[in-house]
């Protein structure tokens, strides 16, 4: 049987790996130094695959064919699209046979996920996952959710999704150690006038909900209500899922979940964050350090 062995959250912002000079010096090293701390710990536990759960940007689906959720079960997959991105075009190695199991597992809990054996990695999974294996040489599991295009899965949706998704991963035998990310958001705005507006207060107030086990005040805002922090916030239905997966109803054992990053990078039109979900006991030096008690940060308002 597999264990999740540790899973995370990151945005991922394009200019992260495009042109991350272009950021205030300060906070682009805050926000690596949580994003590589996340990758230490998790590499440290020599997971064999990475499962990525990541929003569609119509680069592998359109209008005429969107599904909610598609899992990729190649054997490969080509990424990123883009060649300004600053990371290389590669064949991304696949784990087709978890893959499958994550799809037949899911659906028989009861959810409809879509699949593809031929999905192609952007920007979305490409930042984090190169961040994370820059010689891609870490077998991935690639996820993609609907978070722009309505109608929308509310975040209870995703949180639920997630139990299923975490069940399934732990019952699949083929493995022993899985990392599980989640890549997207918080809070930015794209393509309308708002562009490069970040919402401090949602995105504080986001992090200290995820590190408190997604309270429903988190999981019962309404998607429209959402999409008051941003048309692009919706991502955070990534960070859900993930964190779904990671509760005790998904089989999870006694975890810690801490925001090890936040910085509102408005060069980059985007709230850069960071969060853990730790095995407690797995990491020799005890659990991250959290924004908020690094800073005093009040945890922001809605």
């Amino acid at each position: 049987m597999a264990d999740i062995v540790m899973a995370y959250s990151s945005a991922h912002a394009p200019m992260m790996s495009a042109n991350p000079e272009s950021a205030q010096p300060e906070m682009a090293e805050r926000f690596f130094a949580g994003l590589h701390e996340a990758e230490s710990r998790a590499l440290a536990l020599e997971p064999q695959a990475v499962v990525m759960v990541s929003g569609e940007h119509f680069t592998n689906f359109f209008l005429d064919n969107l599904p909610q959720v598609s899992v990729g079960l190649g054997e490969t997959h080509l990424g990123p699209v883009e060649k300004w991105l600053g990371i290389d075009r590669v064949q991304v190695p696949g784990a087709p046979e978890l893959a499958e199991h994550i799809l037949a597992g899911t659906i028989a809990r009861g959810h409809m996920p879509g699949l593809s054996h031929d999905l192609t990695v952007d920007h979305g999974f490409m930042t984090v996952y190169h961040s994370l294996s820059p010689d891609a040489s870490l077998p991935l599991v690639p996820m993609i959710m609907n978070c722009t295009y309505e109608p929308l899965m509310t975040l209870r949706h995703c949180w639920n999704f997630g139990i299923a998704l975490g069940q399934a991963i732990r019952a699949h035998d083929g493995l022993e150690r899985v990392l599980l990310v989640g890549a997207g958001g918080p809070s930015h705005f794209v393509g309308e006038p708002r562009v490069g507006d970040i919402d401090i207060d949602f995105d504080l107030w986001f992090l200290r909900r995820l590190e408190q086990g997604c309270p429903p005040d988190l999981l019962d805002i309404g998607n429209e209500e959402l999409m008051l922090a941003g048309n692009g916030t919706g991502e955070i239905r990534a960070w859900v899922t993930v964190a779904g997966a990671m509760s005790p109803e998904a089989g999870a054992p006694p975890i810690t979940t801490t925001a090890v990053a936040y910085e509102p990078i408005h060069e980059w039109i985007n709230g850069m964050g960071v969060a853990v979900h730790e095995v407690d006991g797995t990491i020799g030096d005890g659990p991250a350090t959290s924004i908020f008690s690094a800073d005093g940060r009040q945890g922001g308002t809605r």
